[in-house]
Formats: C-alpha cells, structure tokens, sequence
C-alpha cells in the first residue's frame, strides 16, 4: 500500500507540474523527500519585490498574482515561481500576492541549487524560462519607461 501511494504522488507530480516529467523516478523521489509544504490565504504577500531569495515555489492548489511594474500575471496550479532569483543570485524582482487559499511545495535555495545541477536538462529548461520571463519584464519596464 505504501508503494503504491509513493507510486500515485510521484504520478501526481508529474501530472501537475510537466516540467519534472523527464525526470526519472529516482530524480522523482528525490523531489518529493526534498519539498517542503507552504500555504498561504488570500491576500497574503508570498514574495515581495527587493528581499533576498529563499526558495522557488510550485503551486500545487489556488492561484497567485505576479507583480511586475505595471504588468500582473496569473499563476495557477502547475506553475512555479521564485526560480529567477534562485538562479540569478539577486534580490527579487517581483511581488507575489495570494489570490486563493494556496498550497505550495517549495524548494529551498541550496536544494534548488543542487538538484538543478544534478539535472542539467532540468536546469536548461528552468533557465530558459527564466531567461523569457526576464525579458518579458525588462520589456515591461521598458515600455513604462518609454510612455
């Protein structure tokens, strides 16, 4: 029974969050042992714009909001957030505010780190989105700037 329960959560993972689906099952059980659970209410200020970055997040259940200069984002069950902080070593660059009751699974920032350079194609495809999600915000800022 305890296996096929190990079996359903390393599923759900996958299914939730598709960006861990090349990972194979050892990398998997990996990620369960070392996320932690977070939650937060509506309202509450997850992540603010300027603090020093303590962990990536992966939102397993309600919604959050990005703000980004003037732009706001929309984040839902199966994305993540946290991780271009985590990557760049600087502060963070957004604020992220609870919208829903939300349930997180976070890595922190040595765990992060560690299982995304036992994971070269895991940290390729996080790079990436982090690399767009940064030009999206300094074209954001820019557009500010130019109006």
């Amino acid at each position: 029974a305890r296996e096929a329960a190990r079996s359903l959560q390393m599923k759900n993972l996958v299914d939730l969050f598709p960006i861990f689906g090349h990972l194979d099952h050892e990398a998997r059980e990996e990620l369960l042992v070392l996320f932690q659970p977070r939650m937060a209410s509506p309202g509450d200020r997850v992540i603010r714009k300027g603090d020093r970055p303590d962990a990536a997040y992966f939102i397993s259940e309600g919604a959050v909001q990005v703000t980004v200069g003037s732009r706001e984002i929309r984040l839902a069950p199966g994305d993540f957030f946290g991780e271009m902080a985590l990557l760049s070593g600087e502060r963070r660059s957004a604020d992220v505010t609870a919208v829903d009751f939300c349930r997180f699974l976070t890595l922190d920032r040595r765990d992060f780190r560690t299982f995304l350079s036992r994971h070269p194609q895991l940290r390729a495809h996080v790079g990436e989105l982090a690399t767009r999600r940064a030009q999206a915000n300094k074209a954001d800022v820019e557009a500010m700037v130019a109006t």
